[in-house]
């Protein structure tokens, strides 16, 4: 995390910077560069990542950065995943490991042990940000798709229930 301090130095670094009309120029003609990805190629802006203004916010195109991110994420160490995770839910590695093995290494869930690489997802409620256990990759979109709510998925069940074939 940045201080204070650290936030005003960075900010007027910037507002520097965009003082400088060269500077500025040389950014918006950037922007008006058409879209070139530098690993496949592609040409096509709708096959990029754009903000609101239609500008690029990624060089690359949306495979390549897909491709990037699953290379980077399998490349990482176990140890750096479960770093990813304590951060990201406020569990330590050691609290990680202790739940995967109360839980056999299976989904909290079905109780089938994962068979991606990726494993098993931190589940957590979205209003409290408690951990509630760990999620194969299909139970926690389930969840998702759900919107968490039990009354949802209660409706899904009897859904089911009616409809088996």
């Amino acid at each position: 995390m940045w201080t204070e301090a650290q936030r005003k130095a960075a900010s007027d670094r910037a507002k520097a910077r965009w003082a400088n009309p060269e500077y500025k120029k040389k950014q918006g003609d950037s922007v008006k560069k058409p879209p070139c990805c530098p690993k496949c190629g592609e040409t096509d802006i709708a096959k990029f990542y754009v903000d609101e203004k239609g500008r690029r916010t990624n060089s690359t195109c949306r495979e390549c950065h897909k491709i990037g991110c699953k290379e980077r994420w399998h490349k990482r160490t176990e140890t750096d995943r479960q770093a990813s995770r304590a951060y990201k839910y406020g569990i330590t590695p050691e609290k990680f490991l202790e739940m995967l093995a109360e839980q056999d290494g299976k989904c909290k869930i079905c109780g089938i042990e994962p068979t991606t690489q990726r494993g098993l997802h931190v589940d957590h409620c979205h209003t409290t940000g408690i951990v509630r256990g760990l999620l194969c990759h299909g139970c926690n979109v389930a969840l998702g798709s759900m919107k968490d709510d039990p009354e949802i998925l209660l409706k899904a069940v009897e859904y089911l229930r009616n409809h088996h074939g």
